[in-house]
């Protein structure tokens, strides 16, 4: 009740400060204009657009033709031949404030890597509302920022504050606490609430309730006393990290969730992450060992019917098996770190390639490749999200591997892609105006230099990346990285066009 009465405190203070004023106008590119000649357009909707003329006046793309485009006398001119143009990229699982040291480097690193939007899913409010004012006030030099506050635990909650645990959770112990802290996050203008998994059925049922009333919605871990269908069906509108997916889909789902509610009864008096990982540790192999077709069939039909989201996290899922801290390509994206936490993650990393992968993860790495098949087979609705900076997953960076894996597990490209723009866009209902390229929408592009469809790992060749219709050139980016390093860096906006000719 104490750190919940702090975190009330804390956020009154930071709203009635007004530091974090979600009212303020966004400063709008100037009216300069830019054309990208004879490029070709890549999107969810059209698909492949050759030789395509794309007019940006101020922020907003004002003519698309395969024609040639009248412009203005003082426009920038960008040769596009051979490029290819994709909307502004999504990371939809940042957790912006989980390590301090690495904050303010985020920022860089997700528009040096086209990621033109985020969400970030977990981090105490005070801490992560003065970063979607930064976005609010410099939309020109800062991705688009979507928040949910803290995590809603129960108690005992995981993200309390011990050691390897940063406190980015309120326990909550009563549907009067439930009530008062939805409340609360609507008033500091959240954009979405986000449950944990030692939540008791009533308090979640509770928090998607009083949500809905905000015309908030929950996404989130399923609690472990709850059944992914009955979740499902009492309104949650996403999932992340497909967790405790893989109880709900075993042969035995019905007698492992009487197990988990007894361990937690049993294990109330432990730290809430140590009783967590027990669970697991009990239940995550058999049950992937377990796994049923026709209740997978069931329970992800449902969910479908239900329009209930999947992030699953690829990246991060599968580390027992791709062990990206053992692979000297994915580690040269540490230099990019800050110094401080660069030392960290590379002696981190040096111990944990001494031991071997454990077999839950390899188990679970494998099923989660397993699922992203059957979640295109039966039509769920999938974002790319990294859960970045856990798992020595380099902000930006991790987004591009994140790509890589769902079309490993079976997405095409156009699909990879899409999980990455323009359903993220209509996850927030924001798709009429980013997420797509097309007349009047917002210009948040990246350039390539090589095709996306023939290859997913061409989203990395980034020749240029425009945000809210402001270019940054190739040299531009790579000071977006030079900065990155600095402990304290100094991020610069950038209110004007850069000039730039692609040869």
């Amino acid at each position: 009740m104490m750190r919940y009465t702090l975190f009330i405190i804390l956020a009154l203070v930071q709203f009635v400060l007004g530091s974090c004023n979600l009212n303020s106008s966004k400063r709008q590119a100037k009216d300069s204009s830019i054309l990208i000649q004879s490029v070709n357009v890549v999107d969810a909707i059209s698909g492949e657009r050759q030789n395509m003329n794309v007019l940006i006046t101020g922020n907003k793309i004002v003519e698309l033709s395969n024609k040639p485009i009248d412009y203005p006398e003082d426009c920038i001119i960008l040769n596009g031949k051979g490029k290819y143009l994709i909307p502004g990229l999504w990371d939809a699982h940042v957790h912006l404030t989980f390590t301090p040291d690495l904050e303010q480097s985020m920022f860089p690193l997700f528009l040096a890597n086209g990621i033109t939007s985020i969400r970030d899913t977990g981090g105490l409010t005070q801490l992560v509302l003065p970063w979607k004012q930064k976005y609010l006030n410099e939309p020109n030099s800062s991705p688009r920022v979507f928040i949910a506050g803290p995590l809603l635990d129960g108690l005992p909650n995981v993200y309390d504050g011990s050691p390897g645990r940063p406190e980015i959770s309120v326990g909550i112990g009563s549907i009067e606490e439930a009530k008062a802290i939805v409340d609360t996050l609507n008033t500091l203008g959240v954009d979405f609430v986000k449950s944990y998994e030692m939540l008791r059925p009533e308090l979640f049922k509770t928090i998607i309730d009083r949500a809905r009333e905000h015309d908030l919605f929950v996404t989130g871990h399923v609690p472990l006393s709850v059944d992914v269908l009955e979740a499902s069906d009492a309104g949650l509108r996403s999932m992340e990290h497909m967790r405790n997916l893989e109880m709900a889909v075993s042969s035995d789902f019905d007698s492992l969730l009487q197990d988990r509610r007894r361990m937690l009864i049993e294990g109330r008096d432990l730290p809430g992450g140590k009783l967590r990982s027990q669970i697991h540790a009990a239940q995550r192999v058999y049950s992937i060992e377990t796994f049923d077709e026709k209740r997978a069939s069931e329970v992800l039909g449902r969910l479908a019917k239900n329009g209930t989201w999947q992030i699953p996290t690829m990246a991060l899922l599968t580390g027992g098996i791709n062990r990206l801290y053992e692979n000297e390509e994915w580690k040269e994206n540490f230099q990019f770190l800050p110094a401080k936490v660069r030392r960290s993650w590379v002696e981190a990393a040096e111990k944990a390639q001494e031991q071997e992968s454990s077999a839950m993860s390899i188990a679970h790495g494998e099923w989660a490749l397993m699922m992203i098949q059957k979640f295109q087979d039966a039509k769920l609705r999938i974002l790319a999200g990294t859960d970045t900076p856990l798992a020595y997953l380099t902000p930006g960076f991790s987004l591009h591997k994140e790509l890589e894996i769902l079309v490993e597990g079976g997405l095409e490209p156009i699909e990879a892609i899409e999980s990455a723009t323009r359903l993220p866009a209509e996850y927030f209902n924001v798709q009429d105006s980013i997420g797509t390229i097309d007349k009047n929408m917002i210009a948040d592009l990246v350039l390539l230099d090589a095709n996306p469809l023939s290859d997913i790992r061409n989203t990395r060749k980034i020749r240029a990346v425009i945000r809210n219709g402001n270019v940054y050139n190739r040299k531009a980016l790579d000071s977006l990285l030079k900065v990155s390093r600095l402990s304290k860096p100094e991020f610069f906006p950038i209110n004007r066009p850069c000039l730039i000719y692609f040869l």
